[in-house]
């Protein structure tokens, strides 16, 4: 079937992240939770005393990540693993449209490299919540972006 067009579910998104060993792999059934996708840049004001209109100079882009959902030893194990390295991660958002996701459709993330990536900073359960929340951040020069092909 041919990528498709229009609104979409939360319910077709596929988030994928490396294991401590270096290999994507998809943590979608674990997670029901994923933080804001997409890259927000920096701006510094140099409007001038006489000019009309506010104007801006964009810095670097920020591409924090934070994914949750429910507690399963599955998902206790894999980010355990992976929380505080500092080896890049390859990190995966794929946005299906009104379907699984297929190839074409929207796909945010970025390939790790050995010198780009994203890194686990965080990780936390709630047992209270019977919840679990886990923070990426980019790591190295290389920005994630939007494409439509997956990462590896």
């Amino acid at each position: 079937m041919a990528p498709q067009t229009g609104r979409t579910h939360s319910k077709y998104c596929t988030v994928k992240v490396d294991n401590s060993a270096g290999a994507l792999t998809d943590i979608s059934a674990y997670v029901n939770t994923v933080g804001t996708v997409g890259l927000t840049y920096d701006t510094q004001d140099v409007t001038a005393f006489s000019d009309a209109v506010k104007n801006v100079v964009v810095g670097q882009p920020a591409g924090t990540l934070t994914l949750g959902g429910p507690i399963d030893t599955v998902i206790i194990t894999h980010m355990q693993a992976i929380v505080g390295l500092n080896t890049p991660l390859s990190l995966d958002v794929k946005l299906g449209i009104r379907q699984a996701y297929q190839e074409g459709e929207p796909q945010f993330g970025l390939t790790m490299s050995a010198t780009s990536g994203y890194l686990c900073n965080s990780f936390t359960v709630d047992p209270s919540a019977n919840t679990w929340q886990a923070s990426f951040d980019v790591f190295g020069p290389t920005a994630p972006a939007w494409g439509i092909a997956s990462e590896t």
